[in-house]
């Protein structure tokens, strides 16, 4: 059995190591563009300094090895479903089961401007390239940082300029919703106020209800409001699918693929989906996109392809980190966070270190 697999985040890795695990003759095949598997919930600590690339990376060659794999380091650009190759820069790849987790990518909205000025920290590079130029800034005694996006990434963004720069940064967080932390307004309000109340008391100014209307190399300009002046913007505003979805003759939802309840997907038996590039809904529930997820999906995929490949039942997938009951771990600088599920919160310094813990993990099989 040959399988292929687009994209070794969370959820490819999962895939990877479930079906060598379910058999031992496969023989598989990981594509991806990036040499290492990227941690990107800490990609706001690379800002801080507070962990390194290398920490919250894997080499993706050492782990293709490690599970008996072949690994292309390069970019999917196309699918023939018909004739079940995938197409690379340089090869034409064949399979009997495909799994496509390709993630995501930044969103920027088609609001003008926004991605020629802003800085972004949803890849690795982009992380570094931003902590080098907010460097750069502070060292020329500018100090007006802009965040538009105030979602996790934006929350704990903010949290590790704060820790890392204290009251030299003059830091403006943008939403163009009514609260902070908006995806857990109706789960759990108190998460929004709490963290609201946290930033508003380190001096972080707060714009809600503030839509960008385009950007400009020193100005911010909003639907309906007096613009901002900045020095460096930070553009934390949602995702996108990925480019290589846009090329797939695959049902989709607002872009996503669109899967069956056992994460095929709809309409073929020898292509899964799982990650953030897919629409997940499961008997009126919405998988999240999140690592959770991701994680979860993989392993779900892999014991679904093995039970193909044996002629077994599929199993059915149920989603848990969910849209509509989100669950996460958002640190919020010194050194604490809040732990979330439902209308279930703590917070402090213990939550934390269940996020890093849990954040680290799955490094682990990097090693």
């Amino acid at each position: 059995m040959k399988l292929v697999v687009i994209g070794c985040g969370f959820a490819g890795i999962e895939v990877v190591e479930g079906v060598r695990k379910g058999m031992k003759d496969a023989e598989i095949t990981m594509i991806d563009p990036r040499a290492r598997m990227q941690n990107q919930s800490l990609f706001p600590e690379i800002i801080s300094e507070k962990v390194t690339p290398d920490e919250i990376t894997g080499d993706l060659s050492s782990f293709a090895r490690k599970h008996d794999a072949k690994f292309i380091n390069e970019a999917a650009l196309s699918v023939d479903f018909k004739s079940k190759v995938v197409k690379t820069e340089r090869e034409e790849v064949p399979y009997d089961f495909l799994a496509i987790t390709v993630g995501a990518v930044q969103s920027y909205f088609g609001i003008p401007g926004a991605e020629e000025h802003s800085y972004s920290i949803n890849t690795l590079e982009g992380a570094l390239e931003a902590k080098e130029a907010l460097e750069r800034l502070v060292s020329s005694g500018k100090d007006r940082i802009a965040v538009v996006g105030a979602g996790l990434t934006g929350v704990e963004l903010v949290g590790e300029l704060v820790d890392k720069y204290g009251g030299k940064l003059k830091i403006t967080l943008i939403e163009a919703l009514s609260k902070v932390l908006p995806a857990f307004s109706e789960a759990n309000p108190k998460v929004c106020t709490y963290i609201e109340r946290v930033l508003r008391e380190k001096r972080v100014d707060i714009m809600l209800n503030a839509a960008v209307e385009r950007v400009e190399d020193d100005k911010i300009y909003f639907k309906g409001g007096e613009p901002l002046d900045y020095d460096m913007l930070f553009w934390t505003a949602g995702i996108r699918p990925a480019p290589l979805l846009e090329t797939l003759d695959v049902p989709k939802e607002r872009g996503w693929i669109k899967v069956d309840e056992n994460l095929r997907v709809e309409g073929m038996n020898d292509v899964f989906a799982g990650g953030d590039c897919v629409f997940t809904m499961i008997d009126g529930r919405c998988s999240g996109k999140n690592a959770e997820e991701a994680e979860r999906q993989g392993r779900m995929i892999a014991e679904n392809i093995v039970r193909s490949e044996k002629g077994k039942p599929l199993a059915k997938y149920r989603p848990k980190n969910t849209l509509e009951r989100p669950r996460a771990f958002i640190s919020y600088g010194g050194g604490k966070a809040i732990a979330t599920s439902g209308r279930f919160m703590i917070k402090g310094r213990i939550a934390y270190m269940l996020k890093k813990y849990v954040d680290l993990r799955f490094m682990k099989r990097f090693e």
